[in-house]
This record gives structure tokens, C-alpha cells and sequence, in this order.
């Protein structure tokens, strides 16, 4: 079929699971449907790949929406087994955040050190496509790891390189928390507007935890003590979020839904394996999965 993304959400989250089609020499190999829908100009995006084993990377070219640029997340561990799944959140949590740059408050300085590696030529390719395509807004996004990644690059943009173009707008998909309190507050929201999507039973949003969900976790076995690592370190979430519901409905934040969501994530990790299988599938950005159907409902999956 011929994918067909009919909003610029779902087109940024095809950009955002496109990026996985980077692999580990910096190669980009296309992964349909969703490189498709995301209608790319031209020759189509450029990869960019850095780090140790080309860990971090992302996309950026030009649409009719503007210049986008996809960072890529990381994949839940393969087999999924308790373990693995707790040392895989292990790495998002154990990083207290840090003050780097012009930016306020402080940031997770994993994710931080992340983006420094792509930013030489992020940064250069950036300039380049604002000089071929004038005018037209920088769209940021990414899911998972790639979710603070787009929020960061945001505000490395925005308070330390205003020489270069400046980012209208950031959406994310599955994000951790990209800093703490004081930094989700000095944030520009006037002026870059983030939306955030996270998914039923996903559990990786939540991540580091904030200090009501460490108060919660604290009698879980195996989670609490892995979330006691954040304690006092005061992550918080940045945007407006968007919450996919079980059925895929799409809801604005209410009172009372943080707690819920948190008492289903503990509920589901008190099943044991089945149960941390659920929490690990709904992080999905693909066909099949939660994101998809929620931001991309009709025209891109099959």
C-alpha cells in the first residue's frame, strides 16, 4: 500500500521510527512504510551516526513541513527477560543530572553527552538545508532515547548556538525525562512548544523517575530499589502531553491520570514476566504497536 500520513504527528513519529533504519556503520536503509510517509524532498534525509559503535544517531532532511530532524531511540533488549529489561533501564536512570551549557537547571547528562557527538555535523547539515529550503520551520522529534535527545537539541539551539537556525516546535514519542524541575521551567514553551505522546503501560516516560513514583515503587521488589537511584534528583516531564489510551484514543492530561497510569505500570510488573513483556512491548514505535496506532490511526500500516 502507499503509506499516506495524513497529520504532521504522525509524519514526525515515521520520521522519528525511520531513524532505527540507521545502522550501526551510520548506514541508512529506508524501512518502509514509514520512511515513505514521511514525505522527504530531494534526495531524501541525511544519516548522521556517532559515538562509540555509532550509538547515537539521526536523521535530517527537508518536507513540506519543514526541516525535520529524527533522532533515533534505543530498542528494548532482545530476548525480553526481567533482567535485561531492568539493566536497559538502569542506563536511563542512572544519570543525575548535570548543568552543561547556557541551559537551565540541569539535564541528564547521558543524553547530553549523546548529542555532543552528533553536533559538529548536525549542526553543519542544519545550516546547509536552512540555506536551501529558507523559511522553513525546524521540526524536531524522536522516539524513546531519541525523544530527550530532540528536546535537548532544542535547547542547545535555543540558549547556546543562536546563530544557527532555530527550532519551531519539538515532538516526542516514549521520551524520558530529558532534566529536572528548574530546567523543565526555563524551558522556551512560548516559543518552541513540545508535545509529548506516551503510551498505555509504557514505562519508559516515567524514566528517571519522579519522586512520587519512587515513593510508590518503593515496596516493589527489583524496581524499587533500581528507582531509588533518582531519589532527590527531581526529574520531571517537559510539554504537553498526549496519552494513548488502551484503545488507542488519544487523551490531554487530567487530574488523576499520572497516579492511575502509575498503579497500572506497578499492577502490570507485579504479573512477573508477562507482565514486564506488556510494559516492554507497549513501547513500540512500529505497526502493531501503541504509538502508531494512536498518532497514525488510518493510512501508514497496513
Amino acid at each position: 500500500m502507499t503509506a499516506n500520513a495524513t497529520t504532521l504527528n504522525c509524519r514526525l513519529l515515521c520520521a522519528a521510527t525511520s531513524a532505527y533504519g540507521i545502522d550501526t556503520k551510520g548506514h541508512y536503509t529506508p524501512p518502509q512504510p514509514y520512511d515513505q510517509a514521511v514525505g522527504w524532498l530531494g534526495s531524501g534525509p541525511v544519516a548522521i551516526a556517532a559515538g562509540k559503535d555509532d550509538i547515537n544517531a539521526c536523521l535530517i532532511g527537508a518536507t513540506h513541513d519543514g526541516i525535520v530532524l529524527a533522532f533515533r531511540g534505543t530498542l528494548p533488549p532482545e530476548p525480553i527477560t526481567v533482567p535485561s529489561l531492568l539493566d536497559w533501564w538502569q542506563d536511563i536512570i542512572d544519570s543525575k543530572p548535570e548543568k552543561e551549557g547556557n541551559l537551565p537547571g540541569k539535564v541528564h547528562h547521558g543524553f547530553w553527552d549523546a548529542l555532543t557527538t552528533l553536533w559538529p555535523r548536525l549542526a553543519t547539515e542544519l545550516q546547509t538545508l536552512a540555506g536551501s529550503y529558507p523559511g522553513k520551520p525546524i521540526l524536531i522529534t524522536g522516539h524513546s532515547k531519541g525523544g530527550p535527545l530532540a528536546t535537548l537539541a532544542a535547547a542547545r539551539l535555543h540558549f547556546d548556538e543562536t546563530t544557527l537556525p532555530q527550532p519551531s516546535a519539538v515532538v516526542t514519542f516514549a521520551s524520558p525525562h530529558p532534566g529536572d524541575k528548574d530546567f523543565v521551567q526555563g524551558f522556551p514553551l512560548a516559543t518552541i512548544p513540545v508535545t509529548r505522546y506516551e503510551n498505555y503501560l509504557d514505562l519508559v516516560p516515567f524514566l528517571p523517575p519522579e519522586q512520587s513514583f519512587i515513593r510508590l515503587a518503593e515496596d516493589v521488589p527489583l524496581i524499587g530499589r533500581l528507582f531509588a537511584m533518582a531519589d532527590g534528583w527531581d526529574y520531571e516531564p517537559l510539554g504537553s502531553l498526549r496519552y494513548i489510551e488502551k484503545d488507542h484514543t488519544v487523551v490531554e492530561e487530567s487530574t488523576g491520570l499520572e497516579e492511575v497510569r502509575i498503579v497500572e505500570l506497578i499492577s502490570t510488573m507485579l504479573e512477573g514476566d508477562k507482565g514486564f513483556e506488556r510494559i516492554a512491548d507497549a513501547h513500540s514505535s512500529s505497526c502493531g504497536g501503541g504509538y502508531m496506532g494512536g498518532t497514525c490511526p488510518t493510512g501508514v500500516c497496513p
